[in-house]
C-alpha cells in the first residue's frame, strides 16, 4: 500500500510549471501526507459530469483540483472515517464496485516528490522515504469520486492511489507499491475509456523505477501529527538504489 507521502510547494510549483497549466492554488510544503488530508491532484476538465466517452478524441484541457484522500464510493450512504479507501489494487480496479466507475472516467494524477513504506519483522517498523535520484516531482496513479449526501447538502470529491505488485528492492520492505506515472503517459492513463482497458498498467512504462532511490529515516515520521523536513532526513548515511 501507499500509506504516506510528500510534496513540496517548490516541487508543486515546478511540476505544474512542467504541465503549462497556471497556478490553480498554491501548495503548502508537506513531509508527511496522511490519508483523511487534502490532497492535490490534476484531472481532466469536466470529468466531473458523465459525458459520452468518445474514443480517439482530443481529451480536454487538465485542471488542479483539492480532494480529500480516501475514496467514498457514489453509493455510500454515508462517510466511514474508520477505513478509508486510501488505495485501489490495480489488478482488481476495473471490477471492484468501489472503484470500477472512477477507473473509466475519473482517473486523475498525484504529484508527489516522495513516498514512505515501512520494512516490519523486527522490534518495531522501520519507516523508508522513497524518491527520484534527482529529486524531482513525479506522479501517482490515482482515481477521484464525488459523493453527495442523501438529500444532496454536500458534495465532496475524494482520491484513492492505485497500487500494484512489488518488486525489486521495494518488495524487502513491502509487498505492494504505488504505480507511478512517466510524462509521455499521462494522456495514457487520464483518457476515460468505456469498457475500461483493463491492459492499461501493461501499456505504462516503469522506466522511472529503476531511477528510484530510498533511504532510512527517523521514526518521528510514524505518527501523521509530524511533519516539516525531519521527516525526510536520513537516519544513517546508507542510502541505495531500488533497482
Amino acid at each position: 500500500m501507499c500509506g504516506r507521502y510528500s510534496l513540496t510547494s517548490q516541487s508543486y510549483d515546478k511540476f505544474v510549471e512542467f504541465m503549462d497549466m497556471g497556478y490553480p492554488f498554491q501548495v503548502p510544503s508537506r513531509f508527511n501526507i496522511a490519508p483523511s488530508q487534502p490532497v492535490a491532484v490534476i484531472r481532466l476538465k469536466g470529468s466531473d459530469q458523465d459525458h459520452s466517452i468518445i474514443p480517439d478524441q482530443p481529451l480536454p484541457e487538465r485542471e488542479g483540483a483539492l480532494m480529500r484522500w480516501g475514496l467514498v464510493p457514489h453509493f455510500a450512504k454515508e462517510i466511514k472515517m474508520d477505513r478509508p479507501l486510501i488505495n485501489a489494487r490495480s489488478e482488481t480496479i476495473a471490477d471492484k464496485p468501489s472503484f470500477r466507475g472512477p477507473f473509466r472516467r475519473r482517473k486523475c494524477l498525484v504529484p508527489a516528490d516522495g513516498f514512505y513504506e515501512w520494512k516490519r519483522g523486527g522490534a518495531s517498523p522501520i519507516p523508508y522515504h522513497i524518491c527520484l535520484q534527482d529529486r524531482e516531482a513525479f506522479t501517482f496513479a490515482g482515481i477521484w469520486e464525488a459523493w453527495t449526501g442523501p438529500d444532496g447538502e454536500d458534495w465532496l470529491e475524494t482520491v484513492s492511489l492505485v497500487t500494484k505488485e512489488a518488486n525489486g528492492a521495494v518488495k524487502k520492505i513491502h509487498h505492494r507499491s504505488p504505480v507511478i506515472i512517466e510524462p509521455q503517459d499521462y494522456d495514457l492513463w487520464l483518457r476515460p475509456q468505456d469498457p475500461p482497458d483493463r491492459k492499461i498498467f501493461d501499456k505504462l512504462s516503469t522506466a522511472i523505477d529503476h531511477k528510484l532511490e530510498m533511504f532510512e529515516v527517523s521514526p518521528f515520521v510514524n505518527s501523521a501529527r509530524n511533519d516539516g523536513d525531519d521527516c525526510i532526513k536520513p537516519a544513517t548515511k546508507d542510502q541505495f538504489k531500488l533497482f
